[in-house]
């Protein structure tokens, strides 16, 4: 039998359904090396940071009663007049996509569109924000959308993010094929941060309350001078989704968040989280007191080290190819905000009520093009001052 005649899809409309889906959905996340599509980091998104009117439309596609494929979306009716369906989790981490069992894609993608078509409320577009550049959901769902017009799909923004590949055999050797003033300038940094009276440790279940208020307050005390940030911008509510995640993650070491003290108190806290060999960074907070040791730097390769120990495969640095992280960096794996019209009566006032989005994109890179890395840094942060928008 063709696989694809195969595999039967369900609709997913409140959270206690998608929370019984957990084990098997966490097995897919680890499969698909996707750590920010875990239930735990996606559930405690719905319970501490969804958007008021947020619900859900799960796409859950089975194989035999297997479960292969999921595609968490949920939809916010009356964004713009536009049926919006969305991943959650953009506010914090890049390369959302939905999962499918690896060699499955391409028919998991057939089926959650033939069940989209049928949703109440039926989407209007479809909202791949920070899905990898070459994943192959944009082109699927376009293509296998059914009937005889095809979804429509426009690319509107694309940024870098920096990866470093581990197949060096420890981080010692990594370190060895760096250059000699990177590996000079990593030891001195971090010889002086040890001398300081320096520890480094991994947030345990134990400490796990205490550390992330330390690193949701480094990481705000950072942002005062440069803006704003998404996280600090959640208030409350940001501690109390990253203790849920910890919660379910810890335990497992796919919840991944280094501290730096010294003499025991806290000047650094790097955030990852981590599944099927790939460790997603995810943020970091530091204290501008302890600038002259380079305390994120030093945190950063910590992490890096640690990945080594633990056996993964590739870590990936997140958004933005800023140069801390291309010093690091042997790759780059871009991610892609992409927006799919689909076919109907409302296509047409689809595309009417999308253009400002995408006009006011294509301005902003135009611009981006013509400007020095410096000067759109200085445009970008003169606009978070301005807008109060997130950094």
């Amino acid at each position: 039998m063709h696989p694809r005649l195969m595999l039967t899809g369900e609709s997913i409309v409140d959270l206690g359904a998608m929370e019984d889906l957990y084990a098997e959905w966490d097995a897919l996340a680890v499969a698909c090396a996707l750590p920010q599509m875990s239930p735990a980091w996606v559930l405690a998104w719905w319970r501490a940071l969804a958007p008021d009117g947020a619900a859900p439309r799960v796409v859950a596609v089975r194989d035999a009663g297997r479960l292969v494929g999921l595609a968490p979306f949920f939809v916010e009716p009356g964004r713009g007049g536009r049926v919006d369906y969305r991943l959650p989790g953009i506010e914090l981490a890049v390369r959302l996509a939905p999962l499918a069992l690896p060699g499955r894609e391409w028919h998991v993608a057939e089926t959650v569109a033939h069940v989209l078509a049928r949703a109440d409320p039926r989407p209007d577009a479809i909202a791949l924000e920070g899905t990898p550049l070459a994943s192959h959901w944009p082109a699927a769902l376009c293509a296998r959308w059914p009937g005889p017009v095809r979804a429509i799909a426009w690319q509107y923004a694309l940024y870098g993010c920096p990866t470093v590949s581990l197949r060096a055999p420890s981080y010692e050797a990594w370190l060895e094929g760096k250059s000699a003033s990177f590996r000079r300038e990593t030891r001195r940094h971090r010889r002086a941060f040890l001398a300081e009276g320096g520890s480094v440790r991994m947030s345990t279940r134990a400490t796990l309350s205490d550390d992330i208020a330390a690193f949701v307050r480094l990481h705000t005390a950072r942002w005062q001078s440069l803006g704003a940030s998404n996280l600090v911008a959640r208030g409350e509510r940001m501690p109390a989704m990253l203790e849920d995640v910890g919660e379910s993650l810890v335990a497992q070491g796919r919840f991944r968040l280094m501290m730096l003290e010294i003499d025991g108190e806290p000047v650094s806290a790097h955030l990852a989280l981590a599944a099927g060999g790939e460790v997603l960074f995810v943020n970091t907070g530091w204290d501008e007191r302890f600038a002259r040791l380079s305390p994120s730097s030093v945190n950063m390769l910590y992490a890096l080290e640690h990945a080594f120990a633990c056996g993964d495969r590739r870590v990936d640095l997140g958004l933005g190819e800023q140069a801390y992280k291309q010093r690091v960096a042997d790759g780059d794996d871009p991610v892609a905000w992409v927006l799919i019209a689909t076919p109907g009566r409302r296509l047409a006032l689809t595309l009417l009520r999308s253009a400002p989005l995408l006009a006011r994109y294509a301005v902003r890179d135009a611009a981006t093009r013509a400007l020095s890395a410096e000067q759109a840094q200085r445009l970008r942060a003169a606009r978070r001052r301005l807008s109060g928008g997130a950094g």
